[in-house]
Parts: C-alpha cells; sequence; structure tokens
C-alpha cells in the first residue's frame, strides 16, 4: 500500500478536493437552523485556506484557524488579510500545541474527525476538544457516512452513526446528528453526518 501523504503535501500539489474556495452551506445553514449567538471565541480546526473562518469572523466571533499545513495557513492569512477580515491562524496540531484564543465557545470541524482511524484516537480527540471547549460549549463536525457504498470512488474517510457516538459520549450530549452531503448544494456529493454536540457539564 502507498504511504498517505501528508496535508502539506497534498496542498504542494495541489490535491485538495476538499477546498470550496467560499464557506461550506452547511455551515451557513446550521445558523439559519440553530440560532447560537455568535459571539466569543470560536475554534476552525483543520482551517484550510480559511474560507469557513473568514465567515464566521464576520458573523460575530473571534476566530481561530488552525490546519497541519503551512501552506494552508499562508493562504488563510492572505484571504483574511484581501477580505480585511481579523482572523488568528495557528500552524499547529491541537493534540501537540495549545491553540491560541482558548477557551473557545464555539468549535467547528469540516472533516478532521473522520481521518483517525482508531476508535482511541477519536476518544482523545472528542476529549481535546471538550478541553478547549468553556462550559456548555458547542462543537459542530462534518464526518464522512459510511451508510453510502462509494465502490472505488475517492472520497472523504467514513464513520459510522454508532463510531462516531462512541468516541464523543463521555465528553458530549448529542443536539442533532443527521445525514447530509459534504457541501450542501451539491446533492451529488459524498454523504456526511452534519453533527452537533455541546458539551457535557463536568
Amino acid at each position: 500500500m502507498a504511504e498517505k501523504k501528508s496535508f502539506e503535501e497534498r496542498y504542494q500539489e495541489k490535491d485538495t478536493p476538499w477546498e470550496l474556495n467560499r464557506p461550506d452551506h452547511n455551515l451557513i445553514n446550521f445558523f439559519t437552523s440553530f440560532p447560537i449567538p455568535a459571539c466569543g471565541p470560536a475554534l476552525d480546526i483543520g482551517c484550510g485556506t480559511g474560507d469557513n473562518s473568514i465567515w464566521l469572523a464576520r458573523h460575530g466571533f473571534q476566530v481561530t484557524g488552525c490546519d497541519l499545513s503551512d501552506i494552508a495557513v499562508g493562504q488563510a492569512e492572505a484571504k483574511a488579510s484581501a477580505a480585511k477580515v481579523a482572523c488568528t491562524f495557528f500552524h499547529g496540531d491541537i493534540l501537540r500545541s495549545p491553540p491560541p484564543g482558548a477557551p473557545f465557545v464555539f468549535v467547528f470541524d469540516r472533516g478532521c474527525f473522520h481521518t483517525f482511524e482508531q476508535p482511541d484516537d477519536r476518544g482523545r480527540v472528542a476529549a481535546r476538544i471538550a478541553e478547549l471547549l468553556s462550559p456548555g460549549g458547542r462543537w459542530l463536525t462534518f464526518i464522512g457516512s459510511k451508510d453510502e457504498d462509494r465502490g472505488d470512488r475517492p472520497g472523504p474517510p467514513q464513520l459510522s452513526a454508532g463510531e462516531v457516538l462512541a468516541a464523543v459520549e463521555p465528553f458530549f450530549e448529542l443536539i442533532s446528528m443527521r445525514r447530509g452531503h459534504f457541501d450542501s448544494n451539491q446533492t451529488s456529493g459524498a454523504l456526511n453526518w452534519i453533527c452537533h454536540f455541546r458539551k457535557r457539564a463536568v
């Protein structure tokens, strides 16, 4: 089996099918469906080139975007500067280094959680996100859905609903979980879970 490429290598090669060059419609629709106050510090995990971070900042959050790719972070900084939007971008791994701005009231993750293949690793990620959130903080995550049989077609990693909930349940209560598509205006795109969690009280 060929070794998996790092995100930095994929950005170097411009092999980034997850980049939309605009905010994800699922994120926009979420704030229409759930009138969560758009204020306070927010974290965009795996922010890529920053389109969702910029949208969140324009709608009232003080946003920190983090990514494993230095190239992506550089492009995100340039986009935010051109848009005259204040965001902080951080090149690093939230499991190893605390991102600036914590604790957060809202965490957004578009397709990072599902990249962790082992249940223990997913549990560590969920625990870390809970640590970074304020009491009652919310986590919105888009996760590839295993309910879809893609055959040999490429696409994001996939998890079942049970695999998702087993990892997050000790740390979060489920507010909503529904099936959709990555970027909701593309109904032929890969299926995903659109999950809204609230940090459990200690």
